[in-house]
Parts: structure tokens; C-alpha cells; sequence
């Protein structure tokens, strides 16, 4: 089974994250999913497998680690206006928002060692 992390999102963040489920797509070695809930309170999940092992689930933990960070820090838009969580299988809940990039790669490498 591959490692698989999960993105929660809220729901106001809609159009911005079928901009980031499709920059995801684009990573070579993932497989990404994109599940919106029916109830407007619950969030939308994006949840990513890493498919590669080694030095090569390196190089996509790096690139997913980018993508993330430009969502979330890039362009020129309010502090705090996106945000984004990320679920481990063991239950564990990080906000990536206040992060810098090497503690968002740290995050998601502790969570990939976790389940591979």
C-alpha cells in the first residue's frame, strides 16, 4: 500500500483547490483525489499517494512541499487566507499555513516515514 497524506481544506476555498488538486496531478509519481463533502460545514480532503520510494519519493515529497507553499504563501493575497491541514493515518493534524517550506517538507517526510 502506498503512503498517503490527506489535505483538508474548507469549502470557501473551492475554486482554489481544483487549481491545487490539478497542480498536484501534474507531479509525477502521485495519485491524487479530490473528494467534496455533500454537508457545507464538513472540509474538502485532497489526498495524495506517493508512489515512489527512496530518493525518488524525495525529489516528489520536495516538489509537493513547492506546490504547497505557493498555494498557500504565493501571490499577493492576505496572510491567513488559505489554509490548509494535513491529516496523518495516525490522526495527527498540522496547519501548514504558518509554515515555512523546509517545515512543511519536514511534516510531510515525518508523515511519508510514518506509513512507508
Amino acid at each position: 500500500m502506498e503512503p498517503t497524506l490527506t489535505l483538508e481544506c474548507t469549502l470557501e476555498m473551492r475554486e482554489h483547490l481544483r487549481e491545487l488538486e490539478h497542480k498536484l496531478k501534474q507531479i509525477q509519481g502521485l495519485q491524487v483525489f479530490y473528494v467534496e463533502p455533500e454537508d457545507a460545514d464538513a472540509p474538502v480532503l485532497i489526498s495524495v499517494g506517493i508512489r515512489h520510494k527512496d530518493e525518488l519519493a524525495d525529489l516528489t515529497i520536495r516538489r509537493i512541499t513547492h506546490t504547497l507553499f505557493d498555494f498557500l504563501h504565493g501571490s499577493a493575497r492576505e496572510p491567513g487566507q488559505r489554509r490548509a491541514r494535513l491529516v496523518t493515518i495516525e490522526g495527527d493534524n498540522v496547519d501548514l499555513e504558518p509554515l515555512s517550506s523546509s517545515e512543511i517538507k519536514q511534516v510531510i517526510t515525518e508523515a511519508y516515514e510514518g506509513q512507508a
